[in-house]
């Protein structure tokens, strides 16, 4: 696989972790809209009363497995093509990623390599 096709991948990634916001927002706003909605038959209030609160969970519960199906398979995607591109190294054209330290060196100063430790024997 190329470069590019990579690089798609990963815009498709993300987007699905987007797409994964937006939809458990507005699985949110549709339980909070339907639950407040008003319209109900003059004989039949309590069992309306009832059916939008099963409609609203029933809306919310969807929203949260939407979301979460979409939001794993872009979590999902963006390991796979992450790992890919390790595999081929920088890219062409200067871009490089960033020098990553471990978690105990600390950062050079005026370009001098860290200290080495010294191993007890």
């Amino acid at each position: 696989m190329n470069r590019a096709t990579l690089e798609w991948y990963e815009l498709l990634a993300r987007s699905l972790t987007w797409i994964a916001g937006i939809v458990l927002l507005l699985s949110v706003v549709a339980a909070i809209v339907i639950a407040g909605s008003e319209n109900s038959a003059p004989l039949l209030e309590d069992l309306e009363k009832q059916g939008r609160g099963v409609a609203a969970l029933g809306a919310l519960g969807g929203g949260l497995t939407a979301a979460g199906l979409l939001a794993a398979a872009g979590a999902i995607l963006r390991l796979l093509v992450t790992e890919r591109l390790e595999r081929l190294g920088p890219a062409p054209g200067g871009r490089t990623p960033p020098e990553q330290l471990a978690l105990d060196d600390e950062p050079p100063s005026g370009g001098e390599p860290p200290p080495r430790r010294r191993e007890r024997r």
